[in-house]
Formats: C-alpha cells, structure tokens, sequence
C-alpha cells in the first residue's frame, strides 16, 4: 500500500502542479518578499524575539489560508464540485484558526514527543495525520479531530511514517546537495535560498496529498 499511495499522491501532485500552485504562490511569494524587505531593512541586526514571532505569526496564518484550500481542492477533485481559486481562499480565511489550533496543538505534541527520544514524536505526527481532514470535512472541534485521527490512524501507522520518510529524502536531499554548492553569506546563496523557499512551499504539499490518500483508503476501508 505504501508504494502505491505514494504512487497515487505523486501522479495528483503533477496532474494538478498547476492550480496547486495558483492556490499557493499569489500567497507565499509576497509574503516571502515583505519578509525579506522587513527583516533586512526594518528588523533589528540582533534578533528580536517579538520581530521573529511577528512573521511567524503572519507566515502561520497565511500557511493556514493555502492549506486549507488545498484539502478543500483535493475534496472537491475526489467528489467532482468545482471551486475557484478565490472560493478557496475564502475558505481558508473562514477555518484558519481552528487549523491554526490543531497545528499547533500536534506541533506540541509532537516536540514533546521528540524530546522523548525521538521516535514517540515520530509516532504522534502519524497519529495525528488526519487531524486536518476531520477538522475540515466532518466540522470536528480541534481536540476531536485529533482524537479521531488518533483512532482513525490505527492500522496506518508504518504506512504514514514510510510515506514522511520516502518524501522528506525525495525533497531535501536534493535541497542540501544545492545549497552546499553556495558559500552560505553568499548573495547567490541568499538569492537561492529564497527561490527554494518558495518552490519548497508547494513541494511540500506531497505530506498532505500522501496523507489524504492514506485518510481516504482507510475510510473506504472502515465503510466496508
């Protein structure tokens, strides 16, 4: 199952490279450059925890708004309804904040699960895979939406895991080989650096279309 869900998730991701990336590069691209404008003219030469948590706090919600549109579209691609790029976003403006919770409740769960040795936080990330799905799709309240995935992962684990694995190597290995070709205070480095931010923005989409396979195989399943 793992290498066809994998299969599957990557022939989706091609198919509809083009409007995923229209739901997510009018968002990312100048929120990326008011980011760099701001840190590298306005923000001070030492690092300001309020400075960081601001455009950590504008990046999160803005990752939220996409996010939320990509599962809609997803949705929408499986069940045959048709949304525009902008009835998407409206989406994403309407339910970022209980995505915002569930993300940042699994975030925790998930560091704390790393400063366990590791491998329970590797293990909680599967568990709460779903999260988003049920947050969106069945109007679940954040804590239940996790507590389904919870439930609803059991069996999947392994697969889930795979899937991260195979992605993040498939991603970031080619990422690193990159950028160790530029000296890192490089401009080319810098210029480089903020390309790959932004292609990486939609690249990184694979974890969400590889999950929703999984999420979408076991409800089959439960139905059967």
């Amino acid at each position: 199952m793992l290498k066809q869900s994998l299969t599957d998730s990557w022939s989706f991701f091609k198919i509809h490279f083009v409007t995923l990336s229209i739901i997510i590069l009018p968002i990312v691209i100048p929120l990326e450059i008011l980011r760099v404008v701001y840190q590298y003219f306005f923000a001070s030469k030492e690092l300001v925890l309020a400075e960081t948590l601001i455009t950590m706090a504008v990046g999160f919600i803005a990752y939220s708004i996409y996010m939320v549109g990509v599962i809609f579209y997803m949705v929408s691609i499986k069940s045959g309804e048709s949304f525009d790029t902008k009835s998407l976003w409206r989406l994403g403006v309407k339910y970022w904040l209980p995505y915002i919770i569930v993300s940042i409740l699994i975030a925790v769960a998930v560091v704390f699960g790393l400063l366990l040795f590791v491998i329970p936080g590797i293990i909680f990330a599967a568990r709460y895979a779903f999260s988003s799905f049920d947050l969106l799709l069945n109007q679940s309240k954040p804590l239940d939406a996790m507590k389904n995935s919870w439930d609803g992962t059991k069996g999947y684990v392994w697969i889930i895991i795979g899937g991260y694995v195979v992605i993040t190597i498939a991603l970031y290995v080619p990422y690193y080989l990159v950028t160790s070709l530029f000296d890192e205070p490089s401009i080319s480095y810098w210029v480089l650096d903020e390309i790959l931010n932004i292609v990486y923005s939609v690249l990184s989409v694979l974890y969400t279309i590889f999950a929703f396979r999984v999420y979408k195989y076991s409800k089959l399943q439960h139905n059967k």
